[in-house]
């Protein structure tokens, strides 16, 4: 137990010193499904029966959410057009936005 102390605070030593955990940036990516349902309004007299608009089912439109955050919280994030996906020279780009935000 006693080694398992030492050994812990002999690793948490150097972020004391120089907070390396501080410049770390972390990036992940999500698909995120959505729909654009547009719903229209009914009126009825008064009296009638209202009529019911069934929602429709879940749809497979799915953006993708590229998102870089750190020690802070989000420093940058992208969502990506409808089909668009991560390249390497999307990547770059984003790389690129993220460098004044780090700096």
């Amino acid at each position: 137990m006693v080694d398992r102390i030492s050994i812990c605070e002999a690793l948490a030593k150097p972020n004391k010193i120089d907070p390396f955990l501080k410049r770390r940036v972390n990036r992940d990516e999500k698909w995120v499904p959505y729909a654009s349902i547009v719903r229209k309004r009914s009126w009825s007299k008064s009296g009638e029966v209202v009529q019911t608009v069934v929602n429709p089912g879940l749809t497979a439109r799915k953006v993708l959410l590229c998102i870089w955050w750190n020690w802070k919280g989000i420093i940058y994030y992208e969502l990506l057009s409808y089909g668009q996906t991560l390249n390497s020279d999307l990547y770059c780009q984003q790389l690129d936005h993220l460098k004044p935000a780090i700096d």
